[in-house]
């Protein structure tokens, strides 16, 4: 293990393989112990600089000034950042925080590329940022996230372009969609906010690590703790439920399982893409934020309604995704969670950092991906 803190290992690095490594050491009869910190009783030399590393990563973190809060609006986190030059790719962006994301990264003077199955409505959201900055950079590139082919189809499309991509903000999501299955059968919640975005993660990444340093956003949320595993479960019976196979799932079960796939794959691309450059971010846009991705649940629309007092509007939900985006403050602080624009641990740890099922949801994943689309030798 490496105790060096380079361009090649993240500060979240450091933190976990040092405490899992001193955790070994208390299994080994090392004693290790404290409360608010850690008390390092040990003659072995490697503790003492595991434990100097830690506390130096942990200061360093700690010494960090929160700039926002749950209340900030997307363009006030843009505030004296340039944009200007870089690419960004976004899905699903013509509802929701998609649209704040993508028009504030635009008027901002950055490239936007969206990725987009309605092609009517992306056009329309082009208009209406041209009307507001004519020399707005605003693409539009057909991405049905519901048809892996028209999936891969997109990404070979944006190749042809050559455009770089210095942020990927794999933005769209569905919950109880009106459709249960995808065009390819799987269903809805692991096929779009799983299988696409992985599909087109894939296709995409060459351009990326190109585009480096560049960062990869995935929309993810606190309910990622919902995804109905029993400590019992084996890789085998969590695949299960992530590919949403467990036909007693409820609907927030599956959202949540999809979810907490996202976050997985998240921290997978973090363990494999940092040392290329590439920063990696899984955030959730805020409890209840007033979007419409409970159009097809007359129960999320009540709860929706009822709560508008004391939940973000859109443009407030979309501040942690461009937070994560482009601010010069987190560009090296990849392979975490983030909730109003600041990083936090209130997720399953367990589960998403468990290694084992990240290789085993990538692998699943590539295949399923070489089976619609063929393989792809570049990834």
């Amino acid at each position: 293990m490496s105790l060096s803190t380079t361009n090649t290992v993240s500060p979240e690095d450091d933190i976990n393989r040092c405490e899992e490594t001193i955790r070994k050491g208390m299994t080994m009869g090392r004693s290790i112990k404290g409360s608010g910190g850690y008390i390092l009783i040990s003659s072995d030399p490697l503790f003492g600089l595991l434990f100097l590393q830690l506390s130096k990563t942990k200061m360093s973190q700690a010494n960090r000034v929160r700039l926002f809060h749950s209340r900030t609006h997307a363009f006030e986190v843009l505030k004296g950042i340039d944009v200007s030059g870089k690419t960004f790719a976004i899905t699903g962006t013509t509802s929701g925080i998609g649209i704040n994301t993508a028009e504030v990264l635009a008027l901002a003077g950055a490239h936007v590329v969206l990725m987009n199955r309605n092609l009517h409505e992306s056009e329309n959201q082009k208009k209406r940022i041209l009307e507001k900055k004519p020399s707005a950079k605003v693409d539009i590139i057909f991405c049905d996230l519901s048809d892996l082919k028209t999936v891969r189809k997109a990404g070979e499309d944006y190749l042809a372009k050559n455009w770089p991509i210095h942020g990927l903000i794999l933005n769209a999501g569905v919950f109880r969609p009106a459709a249960a299955k995808t065009k390819d059968g799987f269903e809805s919640h692991y096929g779009v906010n799983v299988v696409a975005h992985f599909t087109l993660l894939r296709i995409l990444l060459p351009v990326v690590r190109r585009s480096a340093p560049s960062r990869v956003v995935f929309l993810s949320s606190t309910l990622s703790s919902k995804h109905g595993f029993k400590k019992s479960m084996g890789i085998s019976e969590k695949m299960s439920i992530l590919q949403g196979e467990d036909s007693s799932a409820s609907t927030l079960q599956m959202y949540g399982a999809s979810k907490m796939a996202d976050m997985l794959i998240a921290f997978k691309l973090h363990r494999d893409e940092y040392k290329n450059g590439i920063s990696t971010y899984s955030v959730h846009p805020g409890s209840g934020v007033r979007t419409d991705i409970f159009r097809n649940s007359l129960l999320g629309k009540f709860i929706g309604f009822v709560t508008t007092p004391f939940t973000k509007n859109a443009s407030q939900g979309a501040a942690t995704t461009v937070y994560c985006a482009t601010h010069p403050e987190v560009e090296k602080i990849s392979g975490k969670y983030w909730e109003s624009c600041w990083d936090n641990d209130k997720i399953d740890k367990k589960t998403a950092r468990d290694e084992e099922l990240q290789e085993a949801l990538w692998k699943k994943l590539e295949q399923i991906d070489d089976r619609i689309n063929g393989s792809i030798d570049t990834f």
